[in-house]
């Protein structure tokens, strides 16, 4: 591991996360990352093989990158590449700001007003005598005392409900009650009164050291909850807005110069095409937040990077899983003395990269001279199918891109490297799914839902992650035991590798943070340890697909929070703690396509097999990360200050992320207190909620027949060597994702099944360089349009013609 290696793998990472929102957002181009085989990782490599490292080779001995130092600059840029796209940036800052404008538009969000109306007195007569009651022990020493010593002295001596002026006498008390919102020492007395029984929103917005608000808008907040609190039998308890339930921390500041801050990101701050000066963001208004989110996200990203260096050497040497993405990467890099690849030098790999590239830019220059070219159709039209089986009009699981496939080269290359079983499983997943769903739906039984929710579908898919887990977990049990009786010092029969013990240990202190803190803005621990352990099990799981089957491009469509929300019913976790955990799912869950962790299985394996420590490229990883959150964080903030959120934004990071949780809660929230159970559900707390379970048992059905099916195709592939399908079939199912790629992956299969088949081993150790071409030359598609896009925006000034491979 070089100086030169390290350094220009840290510029990677910064690069990669000062301009992928640029491109992404504001050039409307091609996803510079979009999935787990960033095409601006792996074209640039390409690029760069092609023409700068052959000419630094002609400058002398050692001025050319060799193969091991282009490793590790991957390495490194992989380790940032979740960052600045889908897996955070695109809606991280539309998230924490958003709902505060969708507020003012969403009438379901909004709250009462905090002054004390008189259709908030239900009992004028329960209020007079409180007013009216005034003990020398109460004006003395109790927040009720404080209250009416202050209050006006005719206030409650009037007869408000029989005497003549009535009314005014009423009017004045309400006014009197109103006048006393402004009064911090009310708040201060009644924060610390044991006696009162305040909302759970109200300890949110008081500071953590003085338990006094500190803000004039949550002291009146806080005061009329006390109110509330003071006359439960007179008054009406005030309904807070969606966000103020939400813990201030989780989200921007909005309360100061509102204009600026919130007006200013949504629709921006230049006039015209006028840039902006850096200072003119308001990052003041973020401080608070990101203090909260960055430490937290980096907590989970050192228990992430941990965990994969203990997955690392039984995955990659114990199960020899074939890690496609890192397969195709060292193909291309140099060998020793060279400054190419062995299979620059092949014309199959030519022959792919030039026939592809012909393709796809045909197609790009027909979007820009559509009258004078004929674009080359790579999605076709199977929709006459559908006819022949009725039962997939029934599923409702978006058979459209089924029956419309496009065909991705990349996918074909994969699957010519991956065992037939797989490929095969990746490919008829979205029609067996399809098939299945059709006919449950002629029973009268669907399986969709709203987004965060509980429903049917995403506990299918729940089932399946967690059944592979258990599979995973069981698989290397006698390693993993070893490695962690190691980390914690404990004796092992077992030799293991140090990096292997410090990444547990790793792991394990990046979990307790991450736990403590969710629990320090108000979740459980049990909540949290829970939350956090499913959080878990998604990204090995994710990781697994990357690594066994090479799937760059997926999504695990459930999330922690809807998990525990099933199984445990509304009731029992309570609306406070389903709002944490699904915005913490927000932000860190909601588009796992760019989930950090594949991106450091795939990156540790190409340093290992460029015979780079693994250790030294994990802890240089996350200084990249570090690197690339200072990058990411002001550049964002900056185009969508520059220009606003809704300029720079689309349909899912301004219309739906911002909006899935609060919508959620929103529902749950009026739902219990139909039920009767809200008040019940605040007071639960620790243990006590597992006690009041009541989980969704259509959801639960569902969660078990995954998790068994894929524990029993799991032992038919292990106990019979003809066993057509893999387990993975359960993992990807019908999701878009699945969809898009299912036709790619059954051409690749049926490529490989006749070459073994007819030509044998030889014919196809043959064609592998084709295959890699037809990979790289999709590669290569995918950026030379980034790189014509960026050079026309910056001459004209207007965003390019859209254009992409890969979104």
């Amino acid at each position: 591991m070089t100086k030169r290696a390290v350094l220009l793998g840290l510029l990677g990472a910064a690069t990669i996360c000062g301009i992928t929102f640029f491109n992404d957002m504001v050039m409307r181009g091609t996803f510079l990352v979009g999935n787990f085989l960033p095409v601006s990782v792996f074209g640039s490599l390409i690029l760069f093989l092609l023409l700068a490292n052959p000419c630094l080779g002609r400058l002398g001995k050692g001025a050319s990158l060799k193969g091991s130092e282009l490793a590790v600059i991957m390495a490194l840029t992989l380790f940032a590449c979740f960052l600045p796209g889908r897996g955070l940036m695109h809606q991280f800052t539309t998230f924490l700001m958003l709902p505060s404008h969708h507020m003012r538009t969403i009438p379901g969000w909004q709250g009462e007003p905090t002054n004390v109306g008189l259709q908030d007195v239900t009992d004028v007569d329960a209020l007079t005598q409180a007013l009216a009651h005034r003990s020398q022990d109460d004006v003395e020493t109790s927040t009720r005392g404080y209250l009416l010593r202050t209050l006006p002295a005719e206030i409650g001596r009037q007869d408000v409900q029989t005497g003549t002026d009535g009314s005014s006498a009423l009017a004045t008390a309400i006014a009197a009650l109103n006048d006393m919102l402004d009064d911090s020492e009310l708040a201060r007395l009644g924060l610390a009164d044991e006696e009162l029984v305040l909302p759970p929103y109200v300890l949110r917005i008081t500071d953590e050291r003085t338990r006094v608000p500190s803000h004039a808008q949550d002291l009146t907040r806080v005061n009329r909850a006390i109110l509330d609190a003071l006359f439960p039998k007179a008054l009406s308890p005030r309904k807070p807005s969606v966000l103020e339930h939400a813990p201030p921390r989780m989200l921007a500041d909005t309360r100061e110069n509102t204009t600026v801050v919130l007006d200013g990101f949504v629709n921006g701050l230049a006039v015209g095409d006028e840039p902006i000066a850096f200072t003119e963001v308001p990052f003041a208004a973020w401080k608070r937040t990101l203090l909260f989110w960055v430490p937290l996200i980096l907590a989970l990203s050192v228990a992430a990077i941990g965990l994969s260096l203990v997955l690392h050497r039984q995955w990659s040497d114990h199960e020899h899983l074939p890690y496609p993405t890192v397969e195709f990467a060292c193909s291309l890099l140099p060998e020793p003395g060279k400054t190419q690849g062995a299979v620059f030098r092949n014309r199959m790999f030519w022959g792919a990269i030039i026939g592809v590239l012909f393709l796809h830019m045909n197609n790009y220059a027909y979007v820009w001279w559509p009258e004078k070219l004929i674009r080359i159709q790579t999605r076709f039209d199977f929709w006459p199918l559908v006819e022949l089986v009725p039962i997939f009009r029934k599923s409702n699981v978006g058979i459209w891109n089924m029956f419309h496939p496009n065909i991705y080269f990349t996918v074909i290359g994969f699957a010519y490297f991956l065992a037939t079983d797989i490929s095969l499983s990746l490919g008829i997943a979205p029609y067996a799914f399809a098939i299945a769903v059709g006919i449950l739906a002629g029973y009268g039984v669907t399986i969709g839902g709203a987004f965060l929710q509980p429903s049917i579908s995403p506990f299918l898919y729940a089932g399946s992650y967690c059944g592979m887990f258990l599979v995973l977990v069981y698989t290397g049990r006698r390693y993993y035991t070893t490695v962690f009786k190691r980390g914690f010092l404990l004796p092992a029969q077992d030799a293991a590798e140090p990096h292997a013990v410090w990444g547990a240990r790793a792991f394990v202190i990046g979990c307790l943070i991450f736990v403590a803190q969710l629990v320090a803005v108000g979740l459980d621990w049990q909540m949290a340890a829970l939350y956090t352990l499913i959080t878990i099990i998604l990204l090995v799981v994710i990781s697994r697909l990357v690594a066994e089957a090479g799937v760059f491009y997926l999504h695990a469509y459930f999330f922690p929070c809807a998990l525990i929300w099933g199984f445990l019913g509304a009731t029992s976790v309570g609306p406070d703690q389903l709002l944490i955990m699904g915005m913490v799912s927000s932000v860190l869950l909601i588009d796992p396509r760019e989930a950090l962790m594949p991106y450091v299985v795939s990156g540790l394996q190409l340093a290992d097999r460029s015979k780079v420590k693994v250790g030294r490229t994990a802890t240089w990883g996350m200084g990249a990360i570090v690197l690339g959150f200072a990058v990411a964080i002001p550049a964002t903030l900056y185009w969508q200050y520059r220009y606003g959120a809704i300029r720079t934004g689309d349909g899912w990071t301004c219309g739906g992320v911002p909006k899935f949780v609060f919508n959620a809660n929103s529902v749950v929230r009026r739902t219990l207190e139909a039920q009767g159970t809200l008040s019940l559900s605040e007071t639960l707390e620790g243990w006590q909620r597992f006690g009041e379970a009541i989980p969704t048992g259509q959801c639960v059905i569902g969660f078990a027949v995954m998790f068994s099916l894929v524990l029993l195709f799991t032992f038919l592939r292990h106990r019979f060597a003809w066993w057509p399908l893999h387990p993975l079939l359960f993992l990807v199912l019908a999701t878009w994702q699945s969809r898009m790629l299912a036709f790619s992956f059954l051409l690749g299969w049926l490529i490989k099944t006749c070459v073994t088949k007819y030509g044998g081993a030889s014919l196809y150790q043959k064609l592998k360089p084709l295959m890699i071409g037809l990979v790289a030359g999709e590669m290569l598609a995918a950026i030379i349009p980034m790189i014509i896009g960026a050079a026309y925006y910056f001459i004209t000034g207007e965003p390019p013609e859209s254009f992409s491979v890969y979104r």
